[in-house]
């Protein structure tokens, strides 16, 4: 039975259950070394299977990073390089729930381009999510859910900023 709903209701439902996130951040460290870093540190997440898995920190509110309270999971990421646009570089990286958890599944990029000063740069995830659970999922989303994810974006970057700038310091 052919469906009866046109098809701009349909893509206009479909993108209203997608979330848009985007954080920056600035990492001391030249683009052109911290290039490679980025690259070497999703290798790094390869585990002998061949599936790349990290675990994504949420921040716990109320809690700070020094009490160390947070909730985890594990999800399995793909990162691969996209052609230049504008001079950032970015890489298409998705992640998605390793089992059952209820945790959303991320597609976007990441950026990475040259600050002002050509010291530092700037990393940028951006991309969306689709809340688990349907209707109940973005009614969540709406009340906590986007925090929480902006949270575990500031949380990832921040562990990108620290992959790369490890073997950096000035």
């Amino acid at each position: 039975m052919k469906s009866c709903v046109p098809c701009p209701f349909l893509t206009v439902r479909y993108a209203a259950l997608m979330t848009h996130l985007r954080e920056r951040t600035i990492v001391n460290c030249p683009v052109a070394e911290a290039e490679p870093r980025l690259y070497g540190y999703f290798e790094s997440l390869r585990q002998p299977d061949g599936i790349a898995r990290m675990r994504l920190r949420v921040a716990v509110a109320g809690s700070s990073r020094v009490l160390g309270v947070a909730l985890e999971r594990e999800v399995r990421v793909e990162a691969e390089p996209l052609p230049d646009v504008d001079f950032k570089d970015p890489i298409r990286i998705t992640w998605s729930p390793e089992g059952k958890a209820a945790f959303p599944r991320f597609e976007g990029t990441i950026s990475l381009w040259a600050a002002e000063d050509g010291k530092s740069s700037y990393l940028e995830l951006d991309g969306t999510y689709e809340p688990p659970f349907g209707v109940a999922g973005q009614v969540f989303d709406e009340a906590i859910g986007r925090r929480l994810a902006a949270s575990t974006a500031r949380e990832f970057l921040g562990d990108l900023k620290r992959a790369i700038e490890m073997p950096f310091r000035r």
